[in-house]
Parts: structure tokens; C-alpha cells; sequence
């Protein structure tokens, strides 16, 4: 595998880094998903082009677009929750909708091709799989420690996305989703200097949509295999497994997440790269 340009690594890491070391380390962690979101908008930018409007990609759409503003809208879902305007069954169901619509969205092109069946088995199911990991990760959050400790074990599994769209043949989706990793890790890292840097149950209807549109992209918009992809979306599924109780002790939560998250990536990772 080729060594990416450097000035590209720039383009795609740079932007959310700073939206999230700028915004969050003035204004905390509910502005986070407004960091994710700036950072990504402008790293796309500058790797590929400014977005069209969503009206523009209704008459012509790009799956890679439709990504986007996908992700936008989840972290607007988001924002809402974290300044009250959402609350509860209400909050996860919108951010569940919100996801599911965006595979719709992302797939547009290619369903207008496909026949019935395809576009329940693409479309319904992937919407499904999308909804399913903005409630799962909403869980997740919701017994997590109450520390920096969560924004750690995400950064890892969306950083680990990234490698396994490289895998899959995709170098702008998986700058995109690099975009989105190293959002959260610079505002894991204003936990330096801030005390209320945690992630919470309305930052899961962003992060699960990024993991699970961007593992779905991957197959639809580049090289990934369903197999892998399967693996891949499973994966935070363990970390339901983590009780309240153990949030209690974020070091034993940490290493419990961890390697709850291993087994579906490692054999992800496997899977792409022909085991």
C-alpha cells in the first residue's frame, strides 16, 4: 500500500483539528458536533470540491455528497439534544431517522437502477444497519464513563474505518472519515486544560452514523466486501455489554471497550485484505 501524500494527509486532518481545538476548547464538548462537522465540510473542501446544495444533489446526485450531508444532519440532531431541544425516546428516534434517510440519500444514484428487491435489500437493510448503530452507540454512551475516556475508545474505532476504506480502495472516504477521527481525538485532547470534555448520549447519533454510513459507503461507493463491512458495523455491538457499574472505573471501561471492540475489526481487517 502506497504511503499517502503528505500534503493530502494535511488537507483531510488539519481543518477538523483545528474546528475541534478551537470550538471545544472555548466552548466545551456541546459544540463538538459542530467541530466535527466544520472540520469535515472543509476538509472535503479542500480534497475534493465544496459541497453542492442538497436541492442541487436531489437533480443530480453524488453518493459522496449525500455522505456528507448525512453527517450534517446528525450532528445538527445532535446539537439540538445537547442544547435541550430533543429529549429522550424523541432524540434517539430523529437521530435513528436522521441516519437511515442518509443511506437512502447516499445510494440514490445507484437505487434508481436497481429493482425492488435490490432496493430493500440495499437501501432497507443498510438503513436498518445505520439506524441500528446510532442506537446502539447512544447506549453505549449512555452507560459510559463520564470522563474523556469514551471519546478515546471512538476515536479508535473510527480511525479504524478509515484504514479498512483504504482497504477497500477508497482514499477520499477514508480521508473523510479521518476528517471525522481526528475531530474527536483533538477534543479528547482539550481535556488538557478542560474538565467537562465527555461525550453523552446525543453525541451517538453522530458517531454512530458515521460508522455506519461510512462502512456502507465503503461497499457501495468503492472496493469494501460485504463480509468485511458486516464485521465492521458489528463490531460496537460488544460494548452493550458493558454495564453502568463498570463505568465507575474508566481504566478497567477502557480496556473493556477495547478489546470488545477487537474481535469484529480484526476479522474486518482480515476479511478486506483477502483472509
Amino acid at each position: 500500500m502506497d504511503l499517502p501524500d503528505p500534503v493530502v494527509l494535511l488537507k483531510g486532518t488539519l481543518p477538523p483539528i483545528a474546528a475541534a481545538l478551537l470550538l471545544v476548547g472555548l466552548g466545551g464538548a456541546r459544540l463538538l458536533p459542530l467541530a466535527v462537522a466544520v472540520g469535515l465540510g472543509t476538509a472535503f473542501g479542500l480534497l475534493k470540491e465544496w459541497p453542492a446544495l442538497p436541492h442541487q444533489l436531489w437533480a443530480a446526485p453524488d453518493g459522496r455528497q449525500w455522505l456528507l450531508w448525512g453527517l450534517f444532519a446528525a450532528t445538527v440532531v445532535a446539537l439540538v439534544e445537547r442544547f435541550g431541544g430533543l429529549r429522550g425516546r424523541a432524540a434517539a428516534g430523529v437521530g435513528a431517522a436522521a441516519a437511515a434517510a442518509a443511506v437512502y440519500l447516499l445510494l440514490m444514484k445507484q437505487a434508481a437502477r436497481w429493482d425492488m428487491l435490490q432496493v430493500l435489500q440495499h437501501v432497507g437493510v443498510g438503513g436498518l444497519a445505520a439506524a441500528l448503530s446510532v442506537l446502539a452507540c447512544r447506549t453505549t454512551l449512555g452507560r459510559a464513563p463520564a470522563n474523556v475516556a469514551p471519546a478515546a475508545v471512538f476515536t479508535l474505532l473510527l480511525s479504524a474505518d478509515a484504514v479498512l476504506l483504504t482497504l477497500g480502495r477508497s482514499g477520499l472516504l477514508a480521508q473523510m472519515c479521518g476528517a471525522v477521527a481526528a475531530a474527536l481525538g483533538a477534543a479528547a485532547g482539550t481535556s488538557l486544560w478542560r474538565r467537562d470534555v465527555r461525550l453523552v448520549a446525543a453525541d451517538g447519533a453522530w458517531l454512530g452514523a458515521a460508522h455506519g454510513l461510512f462502512v456502507l459507503a465503503g461497499v457501495h461507493l468503492a472496493s469494501l466486501a460485504w463480509p468485511a463491512a458486516w464485521c465492521a458495523l458489528a463490531a460496537p455491538l460488544p460494548l452493550l455489554l458493558l454495564g453502568r457499574g463498570l463505568a465507575a472505573r474508566p481504566v478497567a471501561w477502557t480496556v473493556a471497550a477495547v478489546l470488545a471492540l477487537l474481535p469484529g475489526l480484526a476479522a474486518a481487517f482480515w476479511l478486506a485484505s483477502g483472509g
